[in-house]
């Protein structure tokens, strides 16, 4: 039986120490991948990756403490928080910080509609990675993992042993073979 994220942030709360038990852990890990690809999305030359999730994982813990279960799923407060705090700490290491309320929001893709992160949300549905693998190929499979996962196109192409560009076209025919399955 799979514990929602709701029961887990209920659980965490009453421990005196949240780090103690694995409900911490196991919701770390569901938002981990969330983490690493908006950070990838959101790192520039003043910020790099690395910060930007340490930031996303901060927003995490707030989000533990801070969530309301009347306003709604903690999936979408915690999103909010995470990519508030990551646009905040880029702004700021621009040297132009923005209140998060006066940022342009069409500048991240909404969680929503993108498939990346849908298909995050659903990583550890084995019936989706089959069906992916019914119809991406080897090659599109894994530069799309390692997008996922928060790497560059040359660091795709330095872990496959491909040009940047054959990466970009691997990952742009997976995400248009992919739309096309969800």
């Amino acid at each position: 039986m799979k514990v929602t994220d709701e029961e887990l942030v209920g659980i965490i709360r009453t421990r005196p120490d949240p780090m103690q038990g694995g409900e911490t852990a196991l919701l770390i890990s569901r938002y981990s991948p969330v983490i690493r690809l908006k950070a990838a999305k959101l790192r520039n030359k003043d910020i790099d990756t690395e910060d930007l999730c340490q930031e996303g994982y901060l927003a995490l813990f707030d989000a533990i403490r801070a969530y309301d279960s009347s306003k709604g799923a903690f999936s979408t407060f915690a999103g909010r928080c995470i990519s508030n705090r990551m646009i905040n700490a880029a702004a700021k290491a621009r040297g132009s910080l923005e209140k998060a309320d006066n940022f342009d929001f069409t500048l991240v893709p909404d969680s929503s509609t993108s498939t990346d992160d849908y298909l995050i949300s659903k990583e550890d549905d084995t019936a989706l990675t089959e069906k992916m693998l019914m119809v991406l190929s080897e090659k599109e499979y894994n530069v799309f993992r390692l997008y996922l996962d928060g790497y560059s196109y040359k660091q795709i192409a330095e872990k496959t042993g491909i040009t940047p560009k054959s990466a970009d076209n691997a990952l742009s025919r997976a995400k248009k073979k992919l739309k096309e399955l969800l």
